[in-house]
This record gives C-alpha cells, sequence and structure tokens, in this order.
C-alpha cells in the first residue's frame, strides 16, 4: 500500500530542488530569486506548537531578478497522473502573474513537476493565461492542463548546469 502523502507536504522534493537550484544559480551571480513565505499570523504558542491563521493569500511561490528583469513563478507539482488541474493553482497567484507580465514587464510564468513522468514544463504567463480563461469561460474539458498540451504550449525544464536549469529556458523563451 502507498502511503498518503499530507497535502501541505505535497510537492515539497520539487521545491526543495528549486530551493538548491536557485541558491547555486545566486553563487554564481547569475540570478537572485528567492522563496516568499507564505503570511502567517501567529496567535499564541504553547510547548512545541504554534497556533496561527493565514494572514492573507500569498502571492507566488518565488521572485527575484534575473538579467536586470523581474522574475516570478508559481511551482505545482503533480504527483500522479498526467493532467495538472487548474483549481490547484489559485486566482490571486494567475493575478499576480498577470501583473507582473502585463505592469511590470517581467518573467512570468508557472512551472510543472510531473513527478510520475519525471519531466518540469515552463508555462510563460501568456499560454497560463490562455488556459485559465478558457476554464474560467466553462469551456468543456479545461479545468486541467494534460501533459501533451504542456509538451506542445509549454516548454520541457532539464537539468544542466544546476539540478533544475529554468533559466535556460527563459532566455530561450525570452530572447535573453
Amino acid at each position: 500500500m502507498k502511503a498518503k502523502i499530507p497535502r501541505g507536504n505535497r510537492g515539497m522534493a520539487f521545491e526543495s530542488l528549486i530551493n538548491m537550484t536557485n541558491t547555486m544559480y545566486e553563487n554564481q551571480s547569475i540570478a537572485i530569486i528567492n522563496k516568499r513565505p507564505t503570511p502567517v499570523k501567529i496567535m499564541k504558542r504553547e510547548a512545541n506548537r504554534i497556533y496561527g491563521y493565514l494572514e492573507r493569500p500569498s502571492t507566488v511561490d518565488y521572485d527575484g531578478h534575473y538579467r536586470q528583469r523581474g522574475i516570478a513563478f508559481e511551482a505545482k507539482s503533480v504527483a500522479e497522473g498526467d493532467r495538472l488541474d487548474l483549481s490547484n493553482v489559485a486566482s490571486h497567484q494567475v493575478t499576480y502573474l498577470g501583473k507582473c507580465h502585463y505592469v511590470g514587464n517581467a518573467i512570468a510564468f508557472l512551472i510543472v513537476a510531473f513527478e510520475a513522468h519525471r519531466k518540469v514544463f515552463m508555462l510563460p504567463y501568456p499560454v497560463l493565461e490562455t488556459f485559465w480563461k478558457r476554464q474560467m469561460d466553462g469551456i468543456r474539458g479545461t479545468k486541467s492542463i494534460h501533459i501533451l498540451e504542456m509538451e506542445r504550449e509549454g516548454f520541457e525544464v532539464r537539468s544542466g548546469k544546476v539540478p533544475l536549469d529554468y533559466l535556460s529556458v527563459v532566455d530561450k523563451v525570452w530572447g535573453l
């Protein structure tokens, strides 16, 4: 029997891989990209426990600077299967990525790991926006993004000089 992974811990290995990559990028003076903390209001502390609640929705998982441009992205992991359910992407995250893209001229994208397939894809914000609008318009069959659509519309991210070389894909997509 397969152990069930608690909802809060899904994607932790993927996040660790991104964090390791970001540390390597920073150590090599390539980019400064940080994990954004989730805004939590602590109510009380008791022995080994801390009680609190989310103050407000977080924006996205990562942001920073690369080649004199802002960069912002959300990371998602699909443990099993071949679809990213769009309900796993919050509307405020899509809105924030849109603001970064349109207002800040930032590099904005969604990065998705399909664990069972051992593949990672980047969806630039304009592509994510198209999928998001189709879903919001209620078009049948658009509540998720299939891995085949990721292969067609997105860009595969591979390892290179770092464990997850997503900036080489950024260079290609944004012409940097």
